[in-house]
């Protein structure tokens, strides 16, 4: 499994508030498909206003999300 993390915005709203954006990439290099647990640390007081995918607050600054990878195709 091979992956990448890129900010990709970032904007100062107020004194103490901040909207940033990142684009997490995975590429699975593995025989079958799998599903892969990124957790993504988010520091203060938060909230996800967009998300390609469903996430879980597992904890005050983290947010969990199960990715599913599937396998690359081969060619022939």
């Amino acid at each position: 499994m091979v992956g990448s993390r890129k900010q990709t915005d970032w904007k100062k709203i107020a004194s103490d508030t901040y909207e940033t954006s990142f684009e997490i990439s995975l590429r699975n290099q593995q025989k079958e498909d799998v599903v892969v647990k990124v957790v993504e640390p988010i520091p203060g007081d938060w909230k996800m206003l967009s998300s390609s995918h469903e996430y879980t607050k597992t904890a005050a600054f983290t947010a969990e999300f199960l990715i599913p990878a599937p396998k690359i195709k081969r060619r022939k």
